[in-house]
This record gives C-alpha cells, sequence and structure tokens, in this order.
C-alpha cells in the first residue's frame, strides 16, 4: 500500500531536511550579538590584534562589555535553570 496525497508531490525534495537560513534563531542570539559586538570595538581587538576569545578570557579588556556579558551569562543560565525553563526563558 501506498499513501501519497497532492502535498508531498508539489515539494520539491531537499537534500537537507532544513536549510541553514531557515533554521530558528538560537535562545540566547541576541545576547550573544550583543557582546560579540561590543568586544569588536574594544581597544584589546583593535589595537592588540587580539581575537575576541582572548580578550573576553581577560577580565580587565572585557570590562567595558560586562554588561553584555552579565546578560549572556544570565540567559545561558536561565536555560539550565528548571525554574526558568519551566516558565520560559527572559528577554534581555
Amino acid at each position: 500500500l501506498e499513501f501519497s496525497s497532492p502535498a508531498h508531490e508539489t515539494q520539491p525534495k531537499r537534500r537537507h531536511p532544513v536549510p541553514p537560513t531557515e533554521k530558528m534563531p538560537k535562545k540566547c542570539s541576541e545576547a550573544a550579538l550583543s557582546l560579540l559586538t561590543c568586544m569588536e570595538e574594544t581597544e584589546c581587538v583593535k589595537k592588540d590584534k587580539k581575537s575576541v576569545m582572548e580578550c573576553l578570557r581577560d577580565d580587565f579588556e572585557s570590562e567595558p562589555c560586562s554588561a553584555q556579558r552579565n546578560a549572556y551569562y544570565t540567559c545561558k543560565h536561565s536555560q539550565l535553570n528548571m525554574r526558568t525553563r519551566i516558565r520560559g526563558v527572559r528577554v534581555y
């Protein structure tokens, strides 16, 4: 027995189930993007030509972006916390 519906016949076959452009964004992507853009503006990245990860490891160099760093940490922490997993991730 074969079941066929008109909806399946009209859709083109894809190699990948979902193309990368159609994937849902990650929960903390906005916080991560704001932290990344802030770190790219610091002197550590611009003048010293260090990578963003190297500058994030140094607390003194990442101090101008401490608010964005705290927001990203809080967002990632809320994904692990059972109370906020039930209530949902807060928007920062």
